[in-house]
């Protein structure tokens, strides 16, 4: 064998070791590299965000429990509804007080005064003979009672009357005679009481004094003049109030 080929074999050689040498180096600086990447993590910013220059830079570590530097307090942010769903209107306590408040006041009551005739027609008939002093009757308004232009009770409205008195024709009693009086009328289907004066009914035999009268009595009454009072029904009979009625 040669010297240069003893030479050229030493240099592949060495070559070689050198080589084994760089590799091995290499793999050791991979190995020892991948430690202080996992200590060391990179905050990426996220996608689309603007980049935030206070916050730390890559590889700086971070200390537990110490907030980094420059960084701006969480502020909170409103709740918005989602699109398409109705917020909740605010409710008001008060909001019936208010619209109580502002209703408009009642009209005044209307009073219909004393002394107002009401002019009614009768619901059944009624006699001095056939009627009992207590009993009531049916009839209806046969006229509106207007008071200060305005209708404070309408035609046809149900009134109920009561018999004061009932008498008939006797020998020693002397003439028949009835009466009659209101005690209430509907309104607006409630019964207002009414006080009215008191209506006779039957022939009205004058003398000057009751001795006079009786004697006259007895001389009609032999010659058949002298009758029973009977009001048909539907007869038109006026009261007078005696006291005002207040209508709400």
């Amino acid at each position: 064998m040669s010297r240069k080929t003893i030479i050229v074999i030493g240099l592949a050689t060495a070559v070689v070791a050198a080589a084994l040498v760089f590799d091995g180096v290499s793999r050791r600086r991979a190995a020892n590299s991948v430690p202080a990447i996992a200590q060391n993590p990179v905050t990426t910013p996220p996608a689309g965000g603007p980049a935030n220059s206070s916050s730390p830079s890559a590889g700086t570590a971070v200390q537990p429990g110490v907030p980094p530097a420059n960084t701006a307090p969480a502020t909170e942010t409103e709740e918005k509804p989602a699109p398409g769903v109705a917020a909740e209107a605010p409710t008001d306590d008060n909001a019936a007080d208010n619209a109580a408040d502002n209703a408009a006041p009642a009209a005044p009551a209307l009073v219909v005064p004393a002394g107002t005739t009401l002019t009614v027609r009768l619901g059944q008939e009624l006699g001095s003979k056939t009627s009992q002093a207590g009993q009531s009757f049916s009839a209806r308004l046969d006229r509106d009672v207007v008071v200060g232009g305005q209708t404070a009770i309408a035609a046809g409205a149900s009134v109920t009357g009561k018999v004061v008195f009932a008498r008939p024709v006797g020998a020693l009693a002397g003439e028949a005679s009835l009466q009659l009086k209101l005690v209430s009328v509907n309104v607006d289907n409630a019964d207002l009481k009414v006080v009215t004066s008191v209506r006779s009914f039957g022939p009205i035999i004058k003398g000057k004094n009751k001795v006079g009268k009786f004697f006259k009595g007895l001389a009609k009454r032999s010659v058949g003049e002298e009758r029973e009072v009977v009001l048909d029904d539907q007869t038109a009979c006026s009261f007078t109030l005696r006291r005002s009625l207040q209508i709400q």
